[in-house]
């Protein structure tokens, strides 16, 4: 279904109208202000974002690194994000007083990569550290695959075909996607409810079709229509209780409940905000209503209508939310986020497939998140070949499993993916002369990917300076790398406790400097300033004195 850019103003205006937020507005306003810096140089960052979770505010940093922010008086987080920093860090417990001025002097950001330009900043004076941001645990997962290569289908995967028609076991499909026919549509959803029975919105019919595990056509049902056209922006979920639970958008947004044989149990009208729902899940008779910007409604109906709950920082997994988002041409990022909005973990998938879009799935029953990355190669002036990679992916950040598959075509209006409760994922695929349901397994992935790897930084000093081209070892882990001139270091280590040893360049006569630390997968340890042990005094070799000649 067509994304829609009114969603969230929409939404908030509907459910995020709390008495704190105008209590406090009616107090007066104070300002923030700072300036970013990356972590470890002099340079400033500028066109970087910092936004205040729970308000509708946002600054840029200026081109030296400043901005400044105007809010009612309370404690605040801030969360600043930008090309070339590490996602989501936070700056909390921010004090705003009516009147005053807070001024944060220099925040230290972490950035992905160190910065080309980075001027070393000399260690800081005592009682003049600077606020470091707080970066989310940001493991790193290669995904697999360095070009696209995508399985071809099996005929034992096709779970059921239906060619155009009204028929049973048919489906409305009109229109030319070949010819980029904006007209051109089929079904624009489909669900798998308990022992895999599929259930298939075919809105052109205006109706749910119920096929059982095997692709048998069972039986079918109507759903309303508006004004006698085929409502197309329309989703269909299915509990585990076995709910069939139907979003059509139209004038006048509905949900309705009805039973596996298709009896309606429940309906209810939505407010106009709704209009822009994106998708619906089904979590034992309560839907979850994903919303564009990767929120949520935990909506609930009885016979008084629809009881919303929200919004949700993301899709619900566990005790936490999550969302997925592209995080540029080479990577996914994978947020997860406490019910506050504040980010604990944000994974970060990298490829060496260019990335097009990306979508969650669902969350299965071991509590792994499932996502679709759309990945695609090939010049404008050449067919470009793509691929949907379905990825499978802890809360700790390990790749539980993935699978390569082709792409639905693009110009049909559906929902192309839904989860089954074993955790495989089934595909619909459309032509002008079929669709087509089709079953996914996700391959376990390799061993390396399941160790996963945090980060372990600090910087080195040698009698109060940086120390230069210093080597930092884990023996046991068979890593090791040299200081930069600046002192800083960072190393890749699998999770688990370590020996980290420092020694100045060239051996030397001092001992190496050892830590201990324990390394948790995705998680980022640092280790401060490191100072190395000083070195020992060479003492001069003195012979024993001559025994006296008798």
């Amino acid at each position: 279904m067509r994304p829609r850019a009114h969603v969230q103003t929409g939404l908030v205006a509907l459910l995020l109208l709390a008495p704190a937020v105008a209590h406090a507005s009616a107090h007066g306003t104070g300002t923030v202000s700072g300036f970013l810096r990356y972590k470890g140089c002099l340079n400033y960052v500028s066109g970087a974002t910092v936004a205040v979770i729970g308000r509708d505010r946002v600054a840029t940093s200026d081109a030296g690194g400043r901005f400044v922010l105007e809010l009612p008086a309370g404690k605040y987080s801030l969360v600043i994000r930008g090309p070339g920093l590490v996602p989501d860090q936070r700056v909390d417990e921010v004090a705003v007083a009516v009147g005053k001025a807070q001024d944060l002097a220099v925040v230290e950001v972490w950035p992905d990569e160190r910065p080309a330009q980075c001027t070393p900043a000399p260690p800081p004076a005592p009682g003049a550290e600077p606020t470091v941001a707080a970066a989310p645990d940001a493991p790193a997962v290669d995904l697999p695959g360095a070009e696209v290569a995508p399985l071809s289908l099996a005929p034992d995967q096709v779970l059921l075909r239906g060619g155009p028609g009204a028929g049973p076991g048919q489906f409305g499909l009109q229109g030319n996607p070949l010819r980029e026919d904006e007209d051109a549509l089929g079904p624009p959803s489909f669900a798998v409810g308990p022992q895999g029975v599929l259930y298939v919105l075919d809105s052109l019919n205006g109706r749910v079709e119920r096929f059982d595990a095997r692709g048998r056509f069972v039986a079918a049902f109507p759903f309303s229509r508006t004004g006698g056209e085929p409502v197309v922006e329309a989703d269909i979920a299915v509990s585990e209780e076995g709910g069939v639970f139907v979003f059509t958008e139209g004038d006048s947004p509905t949900l309705v409940q009805f039973d596996p044989s298709g009896k309606v149990l429940l309906a209810g009208a939505l407010p106009p905000s709704f209009k822009g729902v994106d998708q619906v899940i089904a979590v034992r008779l309560r839907p979850l209503f994903l919303m564009l910007n990767g929120q949520a409604v935990r909506g609930e109906l009885g016979w008084g209508g629809i009881r919303a709950d929200g919004p949700l920082p993301g899709l619900p997994a566990g005790g936490v939310f999550v969302q997925a988002e592209r995080g540029g041409r080479w990577m996914v990022v994978l947020k997860f986020l406490a019910a506050d909005g504040r980010v604990r973990r944000a994974i970060h998938l990298r490829s060496t497939v260019p990335v097009t879009r990306v979508r969650l799935v669902g969350v299965d029953r071991r509590g792994d998140v499932v996502l679709a990355v759309d990945r695609a190669e090939g010049s404008d002036d050449e067919a470009v070949r793509g691929e949907v990679l379905l990825l499978a992916v802890t809360p700790q950040g390990h790749l539980a499993g993935a699978v390569a598959v082709p792409p639905g075509d693009r110009r049909w209006e559906f929902r192309e993916f839904a989860l089954e409760p074993d955790g495989a994922v089934v595909q619909m695929q459309s032509d002008l002369s079929e669709v087509r349901l089709v079953r996914w397994v996700l391959q376990p992935a390799p061993r390396e990917a399941l160790a996963g790897e945090g980060m372990v930084r600090g910087r080195v000093f040698d009698a109060g300076r940086p120390a230069i081209g210093a080597a930092v070892s884990v023996p046991k882990a068979h890593r090791s790398v040299a200081t930069a001139p600046d002192g800083t270091f960072e190393v890749r280590l699998p999770a688990g406790t370590w020996a980290v040893s420092f020694r100045r360049a060239g051996l030397g006569e001092a001992p190496p400097s050892e830590l201990r630390v324990a390394v948790a997968a995705g998680a980022t340890v640092d280790l401060g300033n490191v100072t190395l042990a000083p070195a020992r005094a060479v003492q001069p070799i003195v012979p024993p004195p001559a025994e006296p000649v008798p």
